[in-house]
């Protein structure tokens, strides 16, 4: 996509709230196939070993200090749920 000159790229996000703690981030895509292959392993080792550390487990995948979280406590969350992201290329 060209706008006003500028190479405009279009990327799908995934945008993750964790309404414990009214925080939220965004993953692409590729973060999230890597976070669904994770929880899809944790839950896979839960069944045969009886889900003993199953919810350390699952904070490690979804506490991730590589993630920007920010406060989505004054948010209007359905406008935001639409809004496209944008990322101009130089």
């Amino acid at each position: 996509m060209n706008t006003a000159g500028k190479l405009v790229k279009l990327e799908s996000v995934i945008r993750v709230r964790r309404t414990d703690l009214n925080v939220r981030t965004v993953w692409t895509l590729d973060r999230f196939r890597e976070k669904l292959s994770a929880l899809r392993q944790l839950y896979e080792k839960a069944e045969t070993s009886g889900g003993d550390d199953e919810d350390e487990d699952e904070d490690s995948i979804f506490c991730d200090p590589a993630d920007a979280w920010m406060d989505d406590s004054r948010s209007s969350h359905s406008s935001q749920l639409l809004t496209p992201h944008l990322y101009v290329l130089s």
